[in-house]
């Protein structure tokens, strides 16, 4: 049996992206022995999925010490692979730490940090003129090992009870679970990422279904806009895979920045409208999602700066989710999607 580590410690999105691989290498070598590892607060978005024998927690904010609890872990695994989805020093570094027999990486222009790259054993060439989505990624390191492996969206899976309890926080909202309603996810204005209010106020204005809006624990400080307004707590990360199945079942949509919680209820199947602003959607993207830039960009888009520059602010988010233009993310199809 061979065993396989996989490594990708953040973002939620990108690890989420890169599940689609997973399942894939499981599905064509079911007898391979895989696990992930991540940091901590992603590590229930993975529980029970297919084909991962282990989930071991990264704490990112414990320095070395979490470091080396993570190489006495890791240790113990016995890995003929490890395989560094990620592109960094520290992703490189646990690979390396892990004492696997090979370790296995992209290269430029695909890694995050070039330099990095001596950590590992052997890095792949990226396909010329590719974006480096994580999805992407995921797929051709695990071609690496076993070419067949065809390319595959991620999906996530709640548990009957996840749905249920939130079906029953839908319905204290005075939202029927079970008919069509939407989802608008809320974030902080200040990051340029974030949907703009007032484009937000626009598309609800024009919905004949019934809007939810969603908040997370980092806006926890942000005041409710509206009645419905649902609000997940801090670890609750799971929710979202009851949410994002309950839209889907229900035949519901998201409307949504290009932020983690959109991400996760893509995977669980929701039918989901990103904006991106600054983002290149064909680096981030989820690839079941309709992915809209403004019709009109301004010259500094698509850039990565976490802090927007421009003059009036992000107006690159200042469209209507009626008025983008969709991106084709350029990746290959998806077996069976």
């Amino acid at each position: 049996m061979t065993a396989v580590l996989l490594v990708r410690l953040s973002a939620m999105g990108d690890v989420v992206q890169g599940l689609g691989a997973v399942a894939a290498l499981h599905r064509a070598r079911p007898d391979w022995r895989l696990e992930f590892v991540t940091q901590e607060p992603f590590v229930p978005l993975l529980q029970g999925f297919p084909g991962l024998a282990r989930l071991v927690p990264f704490g990112r904010r414990g320095g070395l010490a979490a470091v080396w609890a993570v190489r006495r872990q890791l240790r113990a695994g016995g890995y003929d692979v490890a395989l560094d989805l990620q592109g960094n020093w520290k992703s490189a570094m646990i690979a390396r730490l892990a004492g696997a027999g090979q370790t296995i990486g992209v290269g430029k222009p695909w890694r995050q940090e070039p330099a990095s790259r001596c950590l590992l054993g052997r890095v792949l060439a990226p396909p010329a003129g590719v974006a480096p989505h994580p999805a992407r990624v995921a797929w051709e390191l695990v071609r690496a090992l076993v070419p067949e492996v065809s390319f595959a969206w991620p999906q996530l899976s709640p548990t009957a009870a996840e749905v249920a309890h939130e079906a029953a926080a839908l319905r204290a909202l005075g939202v029927d679970p079970q008919r069509p309603f939407a989802v608008v996810v809320i974030t902080d204005p200040a990051d340029p990422r974030a949907l703009r209010p007032e484009v937000v106020a626009a598309w609800q204005q024009a919905q004949e279904l019934p809007v939810v809006h969603l908040l997370g624990p980092a806006e926890a400080a942000l005041p409710a806009r509206q009645p419905a307004t649902l609000r997940h707590e801090a670890g609750a990360v799971r929710r979202l895979l009851a949410l994002g199945a309950l839209v889907a079942a229900a035949g519901g949509l998201v409307l949504g920045p290009d932020q983690g919680a959109s991400h996760v209820l893509a995977a669980a199947g929701a039918r989901c409208t990103l904006q991106f602003g600054a983002q290149d959607p064909r680096r981030t993207a989820p690839p079941a999602a309709e992915a809209l830039v403004h019709p009109q960009p301004p010259a500094c888009q698509p850039c990565r700066a976490r802090s927007c520059s421009h003059p009036s602010g992000p107006v690159c988010m200042q469209f209507a989710p009626g008025s983008g233009r969709r991106v084709d993310l350029g990746l290959p199809p998806a077996a069976g999607s």
